[in-house]
């Protein structure tokens, strides 16, 4: 059985290989005709203009249209699959009535785990989907939940709060109180892998989340790569330009690393791009779909990278850095720098001290202003802005290529 499968991906990785040597043949845009990929380089031009800060009521008219057309598509969608969606709606309804009108333990904690499961999941799809502009859930949600138990673990002296903090609900500073100390104490020290352990399945199904997020770029490149359509897609033509860039630039340098590395090493390759804080890891998913790797190669590479290896690495410097006698050391440390060293770990103290103090609901006292704190509020304020002001810039922009495609066809029909 080993020999016969071992034979079989022998025979898949050449035909891997024999599709990537072919691919040297000139590219649509190549073949296309001059007039015609300058129209569309000016309707892109045009198209990309279009944003809030320029065209404000355009982009608004053009985004709330498009809005309606979505949702109409979708509306026409389920009812062309409304036999498949009424038995997935009745499944899904009997599977909530058993859930919610249960009496065993059981059954009770397995519901609870599909709810959460299926929230963080969802914050992390919504962390990486799309092409650099998703919403970094990590900042705004998990992050500030770990540090919320973190927190209240090393002030209680118990990893025994999940009766009082729920990942899926939202817990206030007040409303969280210590469990009485035992007569012995609490048997269970209080360490950084045992809070890590505590919360691993809330950030490993996020991390895999983020895994599912990827998946956009490498199938539209996969679908550009087996069809002979003109995608149009800027961040397609961008990779196509990519493979051929000789230029000395770190970024082109960058580029032409992940195209090698994921081309030639395969599930290591993309494993990793997906385990290290990687801002070109979209390119690495176009790259896997452009070159056919396999989606199981890809999927499970980029979820073993980001929700078992990445993932933790993120969360326990969170815990690292919460934890009291890890951060004191830090300040420590700070603290022997010259000149700037007394202001930022006083700063940092103070907004250690500020946090906690939030979290057991006591009283915060400081006259100064927090520098930091003003910080991490404006950036957390201007991501989320960013976001909705990209999804907006997004939906004029879809709505304008619907017109554009057409003045294309007919284009071609005249030529």
């Amino acid at each position: 059985i080993s020999v016969y499968f071992w034979k079989k991906r022998q025979k898949r990785t050449m035909k891997m290989k024999k599709d990537n040597t072919s691919q040297s043949a000139p590219s649509v845009v190549e073949k296309e005709d001059p007039e015609y990929t300058a129209l569309k380089l000016k309707l892109r031009t045009d198209r990309k203009a279009v944003v809030l800060w320029r065209k404000p009521f355009s982009t608004a008219y053009h985004s709330t249209i498009e809005t309606f057309l979505l949702l109409w598509s979708f509306v026409l969608w389920l009812w062309e699959k409304r036999i498949y969606v009424g038995l997935l709606c009745a499944v899904a309804f009997a599977l909530t009535y058993v859930f919610a009108t249960t009496e065993d333990p059981f059954l009770q904690h397995i519901s609870f785990k599909i709810r959460e499961g299926s929230y963080w999941c969802f914050l992390g799809i919504l962390s990486s989907v799309g092409l650099g502009t998703g919403l970094h859930t990590f900042i705004l949600f998990l992050g500030p939940f770990i540090a919320h138990y973190t927190l209240h673990a090393y002030s209680c002296g118990t990893l025994d709060l999940w009766d009082q903090i729920v990942s899926i609900k939202k817990t206030t500073w007040t409303s969280v109180v210590c469990p009485p100390v035992p007569d012995g104490g609490w048997a269970e020290p209080i360490t950084v892998f045992a809070i890590l352990g505590q919360v691993r399945f809330m950030f490993m199904t996020w991390g895999l989340g983020t895994a599912i997020g990827e998946l956009p770029p490498y199938f539209v490149a996969r679908a550009a790569r087996l069809s002979e359509d003109d995608p149009d897609d800027e961040d397609l033509e961008e990779f196509q330009a990519s493979l051929n860039d000789q230029s000395k630039t770190w970024l082109a340098h960058a580029k032409r690393g992940i195209h090698a590395l994921v081309n030639k090493a395969g599930f290591w390759g993309i494993f990793f791009c997906a385990a290290i804080p990687n801002p070109l890891f979209d390119l690495a998913g176009i790259t896997c779909g452009h070159f056919l790797i396999p989606f199981m190669t890809f999927f499970s590479a980029t979820a073993c990278g980001k929700a078992i290896f990445k993932v933790h690495m993120q969360v326990l410097a969170v815990i690292t850095v919460l934890s009291k006698p890890v951060f004191n050391s830090i300040l420590d440390s700070i603290d022997t720098i010259p000149l700037i060293g007394d202001f930022l770990s006083s700063s940092l103290r103070d907004m250690r001290d500020s946090t906690e103090a939030k979290f057991l609901g006591e009283e915060v006292k400081s006259e100064n202003l927090n520098v930091f704190a003003v910080l991490m509020a404006v950036v957390v304020i201007s991501m989320i802005g960013f976001f909705l002001v990209s999804i907006i810039n997004q939906l004029a922009q879809h709505h304008i290529k619907r017109t554009h495609s057409k003045q294309l066809v007919e284009f071609k029909k005249r030529k």
